[in-house]
């Protein structure tokens, strides 16, 4: 049987963070590997009214096939908080995915091929390092200090490596050191990558937890050719088994996301799309957050 199978088969290995999750299905285990939101912070009742609410409205739509790109009343929802955090965009500019490890499949589908250079920092994300893994590329680590990756580590590396294809970056409270990337080093990325023709990913689903300080803006936002692709999520801020997350690029960019999109599942759940847009429409999300980021400042 082992001939039959592709060669990416061989080197894809079970993901750790599934096997994480395996260990914290038991009772007596409290883990602090994992990013798993406090269960109990999930807005359960709220839920309820959710799902009721979205059915009596328009259940025969919310139950049936949608388009690739996502429900249009929850993509103006995301891109109108974007605008908040400092990120100009249209909703054509927003794909809706089946939660962030989606976004950075889509990612590795559209960009990479066998040998193609992933930089990232040093440590990254394990998941996303899976998650590109299937396409071959090679990985090029670039040292980071209390204020992110090193931009002068960056530029060495992007002249060493010029045919590099993507950065992947995670610029706030990055997975697995928790450090935020300065506002002169997002400038300063975005600089990089327009010299050197590269495009760049950054993964966000923590940013709206900070416990302290203001908001950094997303690299995105001073984004100036279109080379940023911003993605983030549902699951911190909402809830993880809703698998909602969000892609934001520019359009002929996106466009290829959604080629491939509609290739692996035609579009993400019709139904859980309109359950988190009707639930910032009943519910106050800002609300929400700010309760959950007051437990976490405690327990941490």
């Amino acid at each position: 049987m082992a001939g039959h199978f592709a060669r990416r088969v061989e080197q894809m290995k079970a993901s750790e963070i599934r096997e994480i999750l395996k260990v914290t299905e038991r009772p007596d285990v409290i883990s602090f590997a994992g990013g798993l939101p406090a269960p109990e912070l999930f807005p359960v009742e709220e839920m309820k009214a959710v799902c009721t609410a979205v059915l009596s409205d328009d259940g025969r739509a919310a139950l049936q096939y949608s388009t690739t790109e996502g429900y249009q009343p929850l993509r103006e929802q995301i891109t109108a908080r974007m605008a908040e955090a400092g990120v100009a965009a249209s909703c054509t500019d927003v794909l809706i995915v089946s939660g962030s490890q989606q976004g950075l499949d889509l990612t590795g589908k559209v960009f990479l091929d066998e040998g193609d250079i992933v930089i990232c920092e040093s440590p990254t994300y394990l998941a996303a390092i899976n998650a590109f893994k299937t396409y071959s590329p090679q990985f090029v680590e670039v040292a980071m200090d209390e204020q992110g990756m090193s931009m002068s580590a960056l530029e060495e590396t992007l002249q060493r490596y010029p045919q590099a294809k993507l950065i992947y970056t995670i610029p706030d409270f990055q997975n697995p050191t928790g450090r935020t990337m300065s506002i002169d080093r997002r400038k300063r990325l975005v600089e990089l990558a327009n010299q050197y023709d590269v495009m760049v990913m950054e993964d966000n689903p923590y940013g709206e937890l900070r416990f302290a300080g203001e908001r950094v803006p997303p690299v995105k936002a001073f984004d100036t050719e279109g080379r940023v692709i911003y993605q983030s999520t549902f699951s911190k801020v909402l809830t993880p088994g809703i698998r909602v997350g969000w892609l934001c690029a520019a359009p002929e960019v996106l466009q290829k996301y959604v080629i491939f999109k509609q290739s692996t599942d035609l579009h993400t759940n019709t139904m859980a799309q309109r359950q988190v847009s009707k639930f910032m429409e009943m519910f106050d999300l800002k609300e929400h957050i700010e309760k959950i980021r007051k437990v976490y400042k405690t327990r941490r």
